[in-house]
């Protein structure tokens, strides 16, 4: 694999196999091109939403395309996400599907909630260009949180643009980390 960022990695998917299922659900089944394109428009939605480099996305959803590719708008956007799956240990009420976390004042976690739903479906649409927005490998990807919901490990692109590819399952599991999807699409 590639040293970099997760998103770079899956451009040049959708570069050299536009027209490849990247993903598919039970509902629905996505090029790499779409994928790519709804990710490009998404990022510049939560962009103008609110959503900046550095900030961190905490995404409340199921297992679903439209949840990669919340995902990986997020990394174009140059944020970090911290993926909340419901019914698991990990859930908890957010204000939203997808909140960007603002700061903690005392006792209070301060979010801004982004209707999320409404956004990806006007992606599917209006598919757009890569965003320039510069990403290292070393920027965190992924934040992984401890049994308190605290963030306890920060994963870097470049530790999961290195990860060793398993025998091909086609399978994504719950893993918080999503790092799974992201070596599958890679």
């Amino acid at each position: 694999m590639l040293n970099g960022a997760i998103h770079r990695v899956i451009e040049q998917q959708a570069a050299m196999q536009p027209d490849a299922i990247a993903l598919l659900d039970a509902t629905q089944a996505v090029t790499y091109r779409e994928l790519n394109g709804r990710a490009n428009t998404l990022a510049r939605r939560l962009g103008e939403s609110g959503l900046t480099r550095g900030a961190v996305a905490l995404v409340r959803m199921e297992r679903s395309v439209n949840l990669a590719t919340v995902l990986l708008a997020v990394l174009k956007a140059g944020a970090a996400y911290a993926w909340i799956e419901p019914g698991t240990p990990f859930d908890e009420d957010l204000p939203g599907g997808f909140c960007v976390l603002k700061g903690r004042s005392s006792s209070e976690q301060r979010y801004l909630a982004v209707d999320i739903r409404n956004a990806v479906a006007s992606c599917v649409t209006r598919p757009s260009a890569n965003l320039p927005i510069l990403t290292r490998g070393t920027d965190t990807a992924c934040i992984l949180r401890n049994e308190q919901g605290e963030a306890s490990v920060f994963v870097p692109h470049e530790t999961i643009t290195s990860m060793p590819a398993p025998p091909r399952s086609g399978r994504w599991t719950s893993e918080p980390g999503a790092f799974d999807l992201w070596i599958g699409l890679m």
